[in-house]
Order: C-alpha cells, then sequence, then structure tokens
C-alpha cells in the first residue's frame, strides 16, 4: 500500500490531537531507537519524548557513551541537564583513559536531579575529582568500585549525600578500611562485603535487603555478620555471594536474620558442589528460619544425590514450614497447598 503525503499529513495530525499524557504513556513503551526517531518528528515529539529518553542514561557499549559525552557536550547539552535521573557506566571492559574520566566528570557535575549513579567499573577508576566536588541534592542509589586511591574520596563522598541515600553498592577486590562508621539513615538496600558492612552506622536505617559478598576462596566461615539486632530483624532478603560457599554461612545468616522471607546464595566463580551430609546440615540451620518463604542455592550436587531432589526438598521443608520455592540444583520447586512439584528448570 502506498502512503501519499496527505496521508501521512493527516495521520500526525490525528496523534497531535491526543491527549499530552497519553502520548507520554506511548512514548514510555517505545525503544530508544523508536524514540529517537520520534523526536525527528516535529517539535511536539520532540519536547515530549527527549525528558523520558534522557531520564535514564546507560549504556551497552562504549560507542553509546562515547556518543553521549559528545551530545553532551554541545551547547544544546545544558538544555538535556534537568532530565538526567539515572546515570550508570557501560558494563563492558571499558578503557577509562584519563581524558574520557575528565569527560565523564564534566557531564556529571551539573546533573543536580541526579537520582541514581552507578559508577561500578572493572577497572580501577579514580573519579577523584567527582567524588571530591560533586553535589547531588536528591541522589538515592549510588554504586562504586573501591579500591586504595580512591577510598577518600568515596568516604567523603558518601558523608555529604548519606541523609538520602536509599541503595548503596560497595565492590572492591581487596580489602578496603572505613576508618570511621558512616550514618545511613535512610538505607533500604546494601551490597558490600561483611566487613564493609560492620563499619556502616545503619541501625536507624529501613534496611530490608542485603547482597553480602566474601572475597575469600577458602572453604571458611563468613566474618561476623556485625548489625544491631533491631535492624536485621527489619532485614526481609539476603543474598550470599562467595567464590567459595561455606556451609556454616547458612548458619551465621539464620543466626543474625531469622525473620527473612528470602535467602539466595550465588556462586561468584563455579557453582560449589556439596555432599548429601552437607544436605542434611542446611535442614538443621533451615530449622532457625521462621519466616522464609523463597531459597534459592546456586549449588550442585552429585547426580546420584540429585536423584533424591524431591526427598532433599520434603526433608528442607519439614525443617522450615514456611517455604513455598527452592531453587536448587538446576531446578526450581513450588509447593501448593503441602505438595512440591518440580516445575520447571531454574534460570
Amino acid at each position: 500500500m502506498v502512503v501519499t503525503r496527505r496521508a501521512a499529513r493527516a495521520a500526525r495530525s490525528s496523534i497531535t490531537r491526543l491527549p499530552v499524557e497519553l502520548l507520554d504513556m506511548i512514548i514510555r513503551y517505545l525503544s530508544l531507537e523508536q524514540g529517537a526517531a520520534m523526536c525527528r518528528i516535529s517539535h511536539l515529539f520532540n519536547a515530549l519524548a527527549t525528558p523520558i529518553l534522557y531520564q535514564s542514561v546507560t549504556f551497552d557499549t562504549d560507542e553509546q557513551l562515547l556518543a553521549f559525552l559528545n551530545t553532551m557536550n554541545r551547547p544544546s547539552g545544558a538544555s538535556l541537564v534537568p532530565h538526567i535521573q539515572h546515570f550508570g557506566l557501560p558494563r563492558a571492559d571499558t578503557l577509562y583513559m584519563p581524558k574520557l574520566v575528565a569527560a565523564i566528570t564534566v557531564s556529571l557535575l551539573p546533573l543536580t536531579n541526579l537520582r541514581v549513579l552507578d559508577l561500578a567499573t572493572a577497572d580501577e577508576v579514580s573519579f577523584i575529582t567527582l567524588l571530591r566536588t560533586a553535589q547531588f541534592p536528591h541522589l538515592t542509589r549510588f554504586d562504586i568500585t573501591v579500591h586504595p586511591k580512591n577510598i577518600e574520596a568515596v568516604l567523603g563522598f558518601l558523608q555529604r549525600h548519606h541523609r538520602d541515600l536509599q541503595h548503596l553498592a560497595i565492590i572492591h577486590a581487596e580489602p578496603v578500611e572505613i576508618p570511621s562508621p558512616i550514618h545511613l539513615p535512610q538505607l533500604r538496600s546494601l551490597y558490600a562485603t561483611d566487613l564493609v558492612l560492620s563499619r556502616l552506622n545503619v541501625e536507624d536505617a529501613p534496611l530490608v535487603e542485603l547482597r553480602i559478598y566474601n572475597l575469600d576462596e577458602e572453604p571458611t566461615s563468613l566474618h561476623p555478620i556485625s548489625i544491631d539486632p533491631s535492624t536485621a530483624r527489619r532485614v526481609r532478603s539476603v543474598t550470599l555471594l562467595c567464590g567459595y560457599i561455606p556451609i556454616d554461612a547458612f548458619d551465621d545468616v539464620a543466626k543474625s536474620f531469622p525473620l527473612i522471607n528470602t535467602f539466595e546464595v550465588e556462586a561468584m566463580d563455579l557453582p560449589r558442589l556439596i555432599t548429601a551430609d552437607e544436605i542434611i546440615q542446611i535442614g538443621t540451620y533451615l530449622e532457625k528460619f521462621t519466616e522464609l518463604s523463597t531459597l534459592n542455592l546456586d549449588i550442585s550436587t552429585a547426580d546420584r544425590v540429585l536423584n533424591e531432589g524431591d526427598a532433599i526438598i520434603r526433608g528442607w521443608y519439614g525443617a522450615c514450614k514456611t517455604l513455598s520455592s527452592v531453587t536448587f540444583a538446576g531446578k526450581t520447586w513450588l509447593r501448593e497447598k503441602d505438595k512440591w512439584s518440580a516445575l520447571c528448570e531454574a534460570v
């Protein structure tokens, strides 16, 4: 079918008669490429789509990051500043040369409406100037890779933004020292090592989610989880990420967070292979949880043990009657009216 210019103009005219609120909802369903194309249709669509396109600025590739920095460097880039609320660096192995770090810093410093800042990188990137000078009045989430070169600047940044932070991720490949506790009264979720957790003051915080990773590769227990008991009782989800997953870690979590609803264990390397005796041991630790409903374990076992998978799940349910979903050894079991069934392979 051939669409004439008159028909195309009529179609555009019909769309523009829709309420602005409805157009806004339509634009939010578009892909990034479709939204960019809509900006080129008319001044109206450009005005409607631009704030939505730039509200969350994240990148899949280095090329996208460079294109964004070039856009912000133009005179028109200043008009985009009020719209940007979420900025996240690409997860690819980007080579952060000093010139690129400086360009990122220049683009980020004016973003006074920023709510989410993700500076977690695979490389040791300091962002010293940004961390020392930036002030984001509305910042609620901060993800950062910490190393000896930037630890002092990171701590200063946290002290300036501590009153409003609700989500914090502190990632590091070697131990870092926090000389004095940092007060985070609004924190709701935290991703950090157990040692960093011990240096954060979250006694008054509405903390509900913890992701704790352990850098040790040896089969040792986690360091004692240092958290105020009243705060621990508010936590509802705990995830452990370990190079080696010690079974005793189940006991550490059960003692510290007996009221959690969700407990997950993720292997940072290859999935952990556990024995039949350790499966029984897990059951004894599950007895200490009183409200646990979801258990996700990124651990494997020998085929001869896995053949008894249904019996294992029933045994764990006998230890913890609140369980309703268990992921274990590549399968997910769901409970309905005290009957368990492995419905699907775990994703």
